[in-house]
C-alpha cells in the first residue's frame, strides 16, 4: 500500500507542483473596462509539455521497476548419492520399518537418478539393464547390484522364507550404492 502511495505522488508530483507556482502580478487599477478577476493564464499542457513528458517517463520507470518479477533461480537439483544416504539413515533410525520393499526402492531410485535412466518406477530388471548399458557402471557392480535387487525381490515375493535382517539389508544397500557412487565419479573425473 505505501509502495501505490509513493508512486502516485511521483506520478502526480509535476500536476501539483507546477499548479502551486504563481506568477505576481503587478496590480492594475482598476476600471470598470476590466473583468473584476484577472486572466485566466493558459492550459497547463500548453506551458511546460517538457515537464510533462519527464513526468510521465519517471512515472513509468516507477511503474516498470515496481512491477518487474523478482524470481529467486531454481534450486539445483539435490545430489542423487546423499538423498538415498539421507533415505537409509531415516530407516535405520526405524529399524521395524526395513524391509526388502523399501530398501530395494531407495537403490533402485538411486541407481536411476544417478545414472540417468529412463523412467522413474522401473523393476529392478529395467534397472539392471540400464546399468549395462552406461560405460560408468563396470561389469562387476552391474552383478552385485542385480544380486541384491533379485535378493529383496525374492524376500518379497516370497514371504514363507525367514524375515530379513533389517540392518543388515539396510548396510548391504548403503555398500552397494558407496560402490556406484564410486564408480560414477571415478567415471566423471575420466571424462
Amino acid at each position: 500500500m505505501k509502495v501505490a502511495a509513493v508512486a502516485a505522488s511521483f506520478a502526480f508530483f509535476p500536476l501539483v507542483a507546477l499548479g502551486a507556482i504563481k506568477v505576481a502580478a503587478t496590480p492594475a487599477p482598476v476600471s470598470e473596462l476590466h473583468p473584476p478577476r484577472p486572466v485566466i493564464p493558459p492550459p497547463m499542457t500548453a506551458r511546460h509539455r517538457a515537464a510533462w513528458a519527464l513526468g510521465g517517463i519517471g512515472a513509468g520507470l516507477i511503474f516498470a521497476a515496481l512491477c518487474w518479477p523478482r524470481r529467486k533461480p531454481a534450486a539445483p537439483p539435490r545430489d542423487p548419492f546423499a538423498v538415498a544416504q539421507s533415505a537409509l539413515d531415516a530407516l535405520r533410525a526405524e529399524a521395524t520399518e526395513a524391509t526388502p520393499v523399501a530398501v530395494s526402492v531407495i537403490v533402485r531410485r538411486f541407481a536411476v537418478e544417478a545414472f540417468h535412466l529412463a523412467g522413474s518406477g522401473m523393476t529392478a530388471e529395467e534397472v539392471v539393464s540400464g546399468l549395462v548399458t552406461c560405460r560408468a557402471c563396470p561389469a562387476e557392480l552391474t552383478n552385485a547390484v542385480w544380486h541384491f535387487l533379485a535378493e529383496c525381490d525374492h524376500a518379497k515375493f516370497a514371504p514363507l522364507i525367514e524375515p530379513v535382517n533389517g540392518l543388515a539389508l539396510i548396510d548391504t544397500a548403503a555398500s552397494v550404492i558407496g560402490e556406484l557412487e564410486a564408480s560414477r565419479a571415478k567415471a566423471a573425473r575420466t571424462l
